[in-house]
């Protein structure tokens, strides 16, 4: 990871696109922001990963499940179409990413 002081920055960002690297802005030695490729990355998890709320909607879902263990789908009671629904799913979800 680089840092750099915020006033050097212009020169820096002409050449940041050959980095796949974190880049830290500092204001007198302190950090303030970073900048990091997202060439592979959908602006939704981008979005998302840096928003407070849903961070903290993510970590009380992993203490509950650490605390009270976890629900397996086969383990829910459903209506008898909604499996073969809830299995044509999977099955579309892994042609479309085998697709990708």
């Amino acid at each position: 990871m680089k840092t750099v002081e915020i006033s050097e920055i212009s020169s820096l960002l002409e050449k940041y696109d050959q980095t796949e690297q974190p880049l830290i802005l500092t204001r007198k030695g302190q950090p303030v922001a970073a900048l990091f490729p997202i060439e592979d990355v959908d602006l939704e998890t981008l979005s998302l990963s840096t928003n407070p709320k849903f961070i903290s909607i993510i970590e009380e879902s992993r203490k509950s499940q650490q605390e009270e263990g976890r629900i397996l789908l086969e383990d829910i009671q459903l209506p008898d179409n909604t499996h073969r629904d809830i299995e044509e799913a999977k099955q579309l979800i892994e042609e479309y990413t085998a697709d990708s």
